[in-house]
């Protein structure tokens, strides 16, 4: 059975549950096809220098970018 994550995903701006990845290009490919993809991949890979596990980094990822994406819009 494989694993799953809860994360933010930047691409769609959801929160959502996915399939965890199993490995590095994996967990780039959940963050490309999209024209800020680089953006993307440079946070994830900040974060994958703090956090020695992909799946944490990518959450984290998703974290720095919930942010950025709602930062100054009203509540609810």
């Amino acid at each position: 059975m494989r694993q799953t994550m809860r994360w933010y995903n930047p691409i769609r701006r959801v929160e959502e549950e996915a399939a965890a990845p199993m490995s590095e290009a994996q967990a780039i490919g959940m963050l490309s096809g999209h024209p800020d993809c680089d953006w993307f991949i440079a946070v994830y890979r900040e974060m994958r220098g703090r956090h020695p596990d992909i799946v944490q980094a990518l959450i984290f990822t998703g974290d720095v970018f919930y942010m950025e994406h709602w930062r100054g819009q009203p509540p609810g």
